[in-house]
């Protein structure tokens, strides 16, 4: 009588090889190929490429507000507080 472990890992063996035939059918890997395409179209647009690069612009201006800067600063200043009181003990 075989051991039901075995049969747990043949019933798993099964199915992966039954998983790895689906993806490595033509018709999944032409929606894979299309789905691809598609992306990178989307990616490409003139509207993404214009909200990315607002997107940089702003995160550009909000790194370099001085406000921002200021609690930056005010932040490493506390954490190095914290690493001498944690190092000098």
């Amino acid at each position: 009588m075989s051991d039901p472990s075995d049969k747990v890992n043949e019933a798993l063996e099964t199915v992966k090889d039954k998983i790895n035939e689906f993806a490595e059918s033509g018709k999944v890997q032409d929606a894979v190929g299309t789905a691809k395409d598609k992306i990178n179209e989307f990616a490409a647009s003139d509207t993404v490429q214009g909200a990315v690069g607002t997107a940089k612009e702003k995160f550009g201006e909000f790194a370099e507000n001085e406000k921002v800067q200021d609690a930056l600063s005010t932040a490493k200043d506390k954490f190095d507080e914290i690493k001498t009181k944690i190092t000098d003990r």
